[in-house]
């Protein structure tokens, strides 16, 4: 991945959620077909997305989006930032036509020119007839275009000849994610939208805000079981998000989460890996606490970082050092949490304890 653009959609198409063979649907959609029509034309939308996301990797410039290297330009530049926006141009152009459009009895989506507009203005989307040709490379098909061009005033009919429940299925996700609140939800073709009814998103509200996006069963699992966990031991949380995935933050306080001060653990997606970041404050009682852990444990608290800029430049107050198998180990904690790991079933409590028996 040498420009920022390829890194970005890499990314884009990761956080595509992954979904069971079967998933219920709400009856009130049924009138967009049966359930097994709709999950057919999910699927079709999704292999629609990856097919995208594949050809971007390979010919960014090709598909209309901007190519600028990494070697030259920085992670906080403007051109870093514009390509991380444009990452989601093609998942934008799919949700303002199914938004804008009107569901048609032979399967078509027509978009009326009003509609469409308002739509584009509101995604800050321009030429959408561009894309929209380009899409049909992957089997979807426009009319009312002329030499690339959108006819002045006139809708656009949208159509996917290949199977026909593909439009049908985008119209009902890029409506109820936008009666939702649930943009983030459609760009990753969440099939948790099916669920309730088209003013009604249950889901989210806890670990599987974050938990969603991981791979791994595993993984999800044992963060549901820390989610679980330190709500009973009553810490408070918010949701977060990084350019490289959603968080939760937990707190000890309300008034902790309220002012935004640092978090005792994070949830965290990174790239839709899950990294469990907590927060030693006292590290000379870790020595003692360590000598009751298994060995796996131990081994997360014997690897030093190097810091960041403020450990070099001898301003670091966030820093912690103890001493563990004759070794001095310095953990950085200006930017984040001291520690991360991605933990399991079978060791999570011993993370949560050490912050507990540290504080």
């Amino acid at each position: 991945m040498n420009n920022w653009i390829e890194r970005w959609v890499l990314l884009r198409k990761k956080e595509l959620i992954s979904y069971p063979e079967e998933f219920p649907i709400h009856d009130v959609y049924q009138t967009f077909g049966t359930p097994g029509e709709l999950r057919n034309g999910f699927k079709g939308l999704y292999g629609l997305f990856i097919h995208c996301y594949e050809d971007i990797l390979e010919h960014p410039a090709k598909m209309l989006l901007p190519v600028y290297d990494r070697e030259e330009y920085g992670y906080f530049s403007r051109e870093a930032r514009k390509s991380r926006e444009e990452s989601y141009r093609y998942a934008k152009v799919l949700y303002a036509s199914g938004c804008s459009g009107e569901l048609q009895p032979d399967g078509g989506l027509y978009l009326p020119a009003d509609a469409l507009k308002e739509q584009c203005r509101a995604l800050k989307l321009t030429n959408i007839h561009k894309y929209l040709k380009i899409l049909g490379d992957y089997g979807l098909m426009a009319e009312g275009t002329a030499n690339c061009r959108q006819k002045s005033g006139a809708g656009i009919t949208i159509s996917f000849p290949d199977n026909r429940h593909v439009m049908s299925t985008l119209h009902l996700l890029a409506v109820k994610s936008h009666r939702t609140g649930r943009f983030s939800d459609f760009c990753r073709l969440h099939y948790k939208l099916f669920e309730g009814d088209w003013d009604t998103a249950e889901y989210g509200c806890g670990a599987d805000a974050v938990s969603d996006v991981f791979h791994s069963q595993q993984d999800r699992m044992t963060a549901q079981l820390i989610h679980e966990e330190l709500l009973r031991r009553n810490y408070c949380y918010s949701f977060q998000d990084w350019n490289e995935g959603p968080q939760i933050r937990y707190y000890r306080k309300k008034g902790d989460r309220d002012r935004n001060a640092n978090a005792s653990f994070w949830i965290a997606s990174m790239d839709t890996d899950f990294i469990f970041y907590f927060r030693i404050r006292n590290a000379q009682k870790l020595p003692d606490y360590l000598k009751t852990c298994p060995d796996s444990v131990i081994q997360a608290f014997s690897v030093s970082d190097s810091g960041c800029a403020n450990r070099s430049s001898g301003k670091c107050v966030s820093g912690i050092s103890y001493p563990l198998g004759g070794n001095t180990i310095w953990r950085c904690g200006c930017c984040s949490p001291n520690f991360q790991v991605t933990p399991d079933a079978s060791d999570y409590l011993y993370y949560i304890d050490a912050v507990e028996a540290t504080g």
